[in-house]
């Protein structure tokens, strides 16, 4: 959840990284991750999803 707020915020995944002290390769991973989960194509519908405050996301993270 933390990287999907920073995505929202419009941070880098190197700044990301940096304020989560991990790699920018990490972050990469992450977000990939999310975006799997989620069946999303891009950082933007990560944003939209963040902004709606995670409604597509369960408590268990599916």
């Amino acid at each position: 959840m933390e990287v999907l707020s920073l995505v929202a915020d419009g941070l880098s995944n190197q700044a990301i990284g940096g304020r989560l002290y991990l790699s920018p390769k990490t972050v990469e991973k992450h977000i990939s991750s999310l975006m799997d989960k989620l069946d999303v194509r891009s950082r933007a519908q990560l944003t939209a999803i963040a902004v709606s405050g995670g409604s597509s996301i369960s408590r268990d993270g599916h």
